[in-house]
């Protein structure tokens, strides 16, 4: 992968909107990849670099062809104040306001906001753990019933306990599913809140401040 990616770094080099980058996580950008959390290599993630923890992983192709075409299919300028031609209509209206109101204001109400979504990803997450935990302890069991045979005239109980491990996987399956939901709620709500959009325009306010 390794010609594949400076190759990529090479032809975007001269970018004024996208940034390609290699971070050795074993040395000066240990701290960075913690950060992000890397915790496997080689991992590629994107996204605005303004906002590390919301970067994404990617699990595309990792040959030249593959990551060239998702540069220039995905990455880009991302909305912000710098950028509000890349902006969806409902992110510029929200932008345009957030930039009326003060530093301080927005640094306030972003402190509230990312309480209230902490807790509620924490509660997700806890959730997930707890799931993740009876999915291993459910594919145990399944791999043991799976290795054995229904002794003569034992067929129906064999029945009777096949159907009672589905009935498990099914239960499982939709607990993962509610919490799929819960996940996709934060990340809506977080949108129309704006708290990404709130955090830039706080800092393009205060930076306009201290000039």
């Amino acid at each position: 992968m390794k010609p594949a990616w400076d190759q990529l770094m090479s032809e975007y080099a001269g970018s004024k909107s996208t940034g390609i980058y290699d971070v050795d996580c074993t040395t000066d950008g240990k701290d960075l990849c913690e950060e992000v959390g890397v915790s496997g290599y080689p991992t590629i993630k994107y996204g605005d670099p303004s906002d590390k923890k919301a970067l994404t992983a990617y699990d595309g192709g990792r040959d030249l062809e593959s990551l060239k075409k998702f540069a220039e299919e995905k990455l880009g300028p991302v909305c912000g104040p710098a950028s509000m031609d890349a902006c969806s209509e409902e992110d510029k209206a929200l932008l345009e306001g957030f930039l009326k109101r003060s530093s301080a204001d927005l640094t306030a109400e972003v402190k509230e906001l990312d309480k209230e979504f902490t807790k509620r990803q924490k509660k997700v997450d806890k959730s997930a753990s707890k799931l993740k935990e009876r999915r291993r302890e459910f594919q145990d069991d399944f791999d043991e019933f799976s290795g054995s045979k229904p002794k003569k005239g034992k067929q129906a109980e064999h029945k009777a306990k096949l159907d009672k491990l589905e009935k498990r996987r099914a239960k499982l399956d939709e607990e993962q599913a509610s919490i799929d939901k819960e996940n996709d709620g934060i990340k809506s709500d977080l949108a129309k809140k704006g708290v990404k959009l709130m955090k830039l325009a706080a800092k393009a306010n205060k930076d306009r401040t201290d000039l």
